[in-house]
């Protein structure tokens, strides 16, 4: 990275927040009693003697770490500002026999130049196999290793495959609004942010440096995803390049250009789910709010905000009952809204939710998307 001569990698960097946060801690407990998934058998001081000695290490503090979901709850709920999110994830870099599922992230995605000769091979085999499935408009640009100057980058990384066909709307919103922007997506181009959330902190960094090398060719003004995890990698990389582009999210995005696009008013009820990342993490909950005004009938959930609840996509799938139990919980307070759909700013959530809602009769989209639906039809047909 940039700048990274005078800080931390994001091994070191953990190191420091879990010194800090264990000096920090004065034993209330808050974080537990507002993290999702807690073991109630676990207390706080046994957490911080196993951040102090990872050999110290229990069976039931491990297990902890595998269930949390980085919401960030805990973190805000301390008194003395230790960042226990952070903690946990250290816990999870020097827990004894990490899950297997963690390595996942690597199969597949990584940066030019980072990778075994076989991985390459399943990069490119899976990358075939996937192509039929990628927009049209999108395939040119996947994991290209050349890029022009422009003010407005659409960042779509890994989620370029994405079931929910995210960078199609991204596409079609950034062709309404008139904007001259580059792309950059693939299974190449990963943030190597799912890689520090799983405990590899220097994977994660091997693959943020060749992020920054990708978006320096381009010398954006604005890096653009709809990936809440994304967003806060590439402001990592923007910290560190000294500010010289600004990373934000497709829904920020959108509500700066919404004097662009030709939006019909609606009243349709439709709950909204906050992302983590966005909202607690980066005190960004506003700009969703901001861009449903006038469009939909938007409905709070029970959860809201910097109160919102998780939906546990980085808990990794590998605790299906807390993961079903999070959903269950997040269902019930969309359904007390007396909304039938439930919009989304970030592609994970979309992950996390969209199939087992539908399950239930309640179907989940993204903000972007019924900000598409209310474009009015242009003269000659089409939008």
């Amino acid at each position: 990275m940039s700048a990274s001569k005078s800080s931390p990698g994001l091994a070191g960097f953990l190191d420091e927040l879990a010194a800090f946060g264990n000096g920090a801690c004065v034993g209330y407990d808050l974080c537990m009693k507002a993290c999702p998934v807690v073991d109630p058998e676990v207390p706080i001081s046994e957490l911080n003697a196993a951040a102090d000695d990872p050999a110290s290490m229990t069976e039931r503090v491990r297990q902890f770490a595998i269930d949390c979901v980085q919401c960030g709850r805990c973190t805000t709920a301390c008194p003395t500002g230790a960042p226990r999110d952070h903690m946990m994830l250290h816990l999870r870099t020097h827990m004894p026999d990490r899950p297997s599922r963690y390595t996942r992230y690597d199969l597949l995605r990584g940066g030019p130049g980072t990778e075994a000769w076989h991985r390459d091979l399943l990069k490119g085999l899976f990358h075939l196999k996937a192509r039929s499935g990628v927009d049209p408009r999108l395939r040119p640009h996947i994991d290209k290793t050349a890029y022009r100057r422009c003010d407005t980058l659409l960042y779509f990384g890994c989620y370029a495959y994405s079931h929910t066909k995210s960078p199609t709307y991204t596409l079609d919103l950034a062709e309404a609004i008139g904007d001259d922007f580059e792309v950059l997506g693939g299974l190449r181009t990963c943030c190597g942010w799912p890689q520090y959330l799983s405990g590899r902190p220097g994977r994660g960094q091997e693959l943020l440096e060749a992020l920054d090398g990708l978006i320096q060719q381009v010398q954006p003004e604005v890096v653009v995803s709809a990936c809440a995890e994304c967003v806060a990698a590439v402001q990592l990389l923007a910290r560190r390049s000294g500010g010289a582009y600004e990373s934000i999210s497709t829904v920020e995005w959108l509500q700066r250009n919404r004097d662009k696009l030709d939006l019909k008013p609606g009243q349709e009820p439709i709950a909204f789910h906050d992302s983590c990342h966005l909202s607690r993490k980066m005190n960004r909950e506003q700009h969703a709010r901001d861009l449903a005004r006038g469009l939909v009938d938007l409905r709070e959930l029970e959860e809201h905000g910097q109160d919102s609840l998780c939906c546990g996509y980085y808990g990794f799938g590998l605790n299906p009952h807390r993961a079903a139990e999070l959903r269950e919980r997040r269902l019930d307070q969309v359904k007390a809204t007396g909304a039938s759909k439930v919009a989304v700013e970030c592609v994970t959530c979309m992950e996390s939710y969209g199939a087992a809602f539908a399950e239930q009769g309640v179907e989940v989209v993204e903000l972007q998307m019924l900000v598409l639906d209310a474009l009015r039809p242009r003269e000659g047909g089409g939008r």
